[in-house]
């Protein structure tokens, strides 16, 4: 079989996919595909990726150096794996190491509003940062998994144990939120390695992070550059060579949906386990036997930072809506004033009833 590189594409050029059926190229492709470029067909619907070839070294050169780190993580113990953690939040909470952070941030944030993008997750307040200060010095409160005996089955003369092990390089694509960093970094806790690709929003602020905080820590701790890297490209076309790397262990996406989607038919397509939440927001239902006092702290905390699993949905069956409403309603102002801004609520038509006037009278 005569293999060769594809440097070019033209128009109408037949792409198979399913092994049963073809995708033709566009004119649009066509024009925007080098020699050094690839394209993936999604093979459920015969949806062509274009992968430019500066977006496809930008994510090898992050895996590359992901998987060399990780083979080096073996003899990295937990006393250095909780000086990292420590250190970068030290740095996080230092308020001269911060600055440059912060004033990338706040480029980022003008930048996006000036392309009328939202900012709600981008910007990178006091609290956002006492989160994430807070959420790695938590990594150091929690026990490696690594060589744990998670079960044990013994024999005549012979024992079998299930010792849990380090998995290999991760990675993350998450949309423009910089506190993904405390979030993503926690796989170095089971002597893993990560690789990240942010939101083009964040970019400018996820390099300041890197640069001061993030790559100081490793070096300080003694562990390998590159445990913790990051997909240094602003288009979805880098996440989407990242999933196709099939030297990952394990590919996590967060985002729309639509992105999710491609995202994990990329992974799976390389062979790539995958973990995808593409929907945002948690449903809650409260039923005839709710606990309102546990009821209004689920309510509460649940609205306590702005991830995936914030609750966006809450059901109270109709019998306990008397008492149960007021508590939920409590619950919102209480974590809207803990974030130190105003609770704002949908309400489905057929059960305005249950809310006061007021909260329809007011803007927020």
């Amino acid at each position: 079989m005569d293999v060769q590189s594809l440097d070019a594409l033209e128009v109408g050029q037949p792409l198979v996919f399913g092994g049963d059926r073809i995708v033709r190229v566009s004119a649009e492709l066509a024009a925007a595909f080098r020699a050094g470029d690839a394209v993936v067909v999604l093979q459920d619907a015969g949806e062509v990726l274009h992968l430019p070839r500066a977006d496809r070294e930008a994510a090898r050169r992050a895996v590359d150096a992901a998987v060399a780190a990780f083979s080096a993580m073996g003899e990295v113990d937990d006393a250095a794996l909780d000086a990292f953690f420590t250190g970068f939040a030290d740095r996080l909470e230092d308020d001269a190491t911060f600055a440059p952070i912060a004033a990338a941030n706040e480029a980022d944030v003008a930048s996006a509003r000036t392309r009328g993008r939202s900012t709600t997750r981008l910007v990178l307040d006091d609290r956002m940062r006492a989160d994430m200060v807070e959420g790695l010095r938590t990594w150091t409160r929690i026990p490696s998994p690594r060589g744990r005996v998670l079960d044990t089955r013994e024999h005549d003369g012979w024992r079998l144990e299930q010792v849990s092990d380090r998995l290999g390089t991760v990675a993350f694509v998450f949309e423009g939120r910089p506190n993904v960093f405390a979030d993503a970094c926690g796989v170095l806790r089971g002597g893993n390695t990560v690789v990240f690709r942010i939101g083009s929003d964040a970019l400018g602020t996820a390099r300041a992070i890197v640069e001061h905080a993030l790559d100081p820590s490793l070096a300080a701790a003694g562990l390998p550059a590159g445990a913790a890297s990051l997909v240094d490209a602003p288009s979805h076309a880098a996440g989407w060579a990242l999933f196709a790397d099939p030297r990952l262990s394990l590919a996590v996406a967060r985002g729309s949906g639509t992105a999710v989607r491609q995202l994990s038919a990329v992974a799976q397509q390389a062979g790539n386990a995958v973990s995808a939440h593409g929907t945002g927001g948690a449903w809650m239902i409260a039923t005839a036997a709710a606990d309102a006092e546990r009821f209004a702290a689920v309510v509460r905390h649940s609205l306590d930072r702005k991830v995936c699993n914030t609750l966006n949905v809450c059901c109270v069956v109709r019998e306990r809506a008397d008492d149960l409403v007021p508590v939920f309603l409590d619950a919102i102002d209480r974590a809207a004033a803990d974030r130190g801004t105003s609770a704002k609520l949908h309400v489905e038509v057929t059960s305005a009833d249950h809310v006061p006037q007021r909260r329809f009278d007011t803007s927020v």
